[in-house]
């Protein structure tokens, strides 16, 4: 959630900064030096250096330089987790986009926004470009609509009263209630679908990927002609694309329930019980 300037608190502001200032060219820096990048006294910044060498986000040698502390590498690991998604997608994503002819996308919210980790081509796409590592909103494509239906309550009704949803096409949803009501059908159909509200011409039909724990941490999707989004077509396409998120998050470590397509009430109470978890 991208926090305005008033809500952020400055203490926590400024021990991040003091992280920010160590990078592979500077590995180590004493507290003096670290002031003056701050343009503050030494005496200002001591306490943050004792709260973050504490929690071992920093560690200091025995002529007082301070330098990034091994918490960050165990930190780290969890990032990874999340990156591991890419790897392990790949070869679903191939596969889905042959038997679909289309191509596949695979993504994460990342400050309120769809930040595309992967894309494999299998067909034409109204979507030109290259879109790994582009971040777009998420009200008006399925992998962002995917993203924000199984994220929390409370985080959700934050992060949508957040979002300007603006109308990229004369299809996209531009009101809270119209996208509340989408995403409460996502949660009950386990997918998602978006028709002309990104790209006129283009459809997109999006699932969620879960982690060991049970958590969505990813989303994958396929983009396709919007001719190509109904009736029968589409459910044939929604199951491909539910199928292939099942088994990437099946070797992520998750141990599938009622996650399924048509999972009806069942996906949105397996989703509640996380939560309270």
């Amino acid at each position: 959630m991208n926090a305005k300037p008033h809500q952020r608190n400055k203490s926590l502001d400024r021990g991040l900064t003091i992280l920010e200032l160590f990078d592979r060219e500077t590995r180590d820096l004493n507290a003096k030096q670290i002031a003056d990048r701050l343009d503050v006294s030494p005496t200002t910044v001591y306490p943050f250096l004792h709260t973050l060498t504490a929690h071992g986000y920093l560690q200091v040698d025995e002529q007082k330089r301070y330098r990034l502390g091994l918490k960050l590498l165990e930190r780290a690991g969890e990032v990874s987790s999340v990156l591991d998604v890419r790897a392990v997608a790949r070869k679903e994503m191939e596969a889905l986009s042959r038997n679909l002819r289309a191509n596949t996308r695979l993504a994460v919210l990342h400050q309120n926004e769809v930040l595309y980790l992967e894309r494999v081509e299998g067909g034409p796409d109204v979507t030109l470009g290259e879109v790994v590592g582009v971040s777009v909103p998420p009200h008006c494509t399925a992998l962002g609509k995917v993203l924000l239906a199984f994220l929390p309550e409370f985080d959700r009704a934050d992060v949508i009263g957040s979002l300007s949803l603006e109308a990229i096409t004369q299809n996209t949803v531009t009101s809270i209630q119209d996208l509340s009501k989408q995403l409460s059908a996502i949660r009950r159909s386990g997918y998602g679908v978006e028709i002309e509200e990104f790209h006129l011409g283009g459809a997109c039909v999006a699932a969620p990927i879960r982690g060991s724990q049970g958590r969505v941490v990813a989303a994958i999707s396929t983009s396709l002609f919007a001719s190509r989004a109904q009736g029968a077509e589409l459910e044939t396409i929604a199951g491909e694309v539910v199928g292939t998120a099942q088994r990437i998050s099946t070797k992520l470590g998750y141990a599938p329930n009622s996650y399924e397509i048509g999972g009806g009430g069942q996906v949105e109470a397996s989703e509640e019980s996380l939560h309270r978890s």
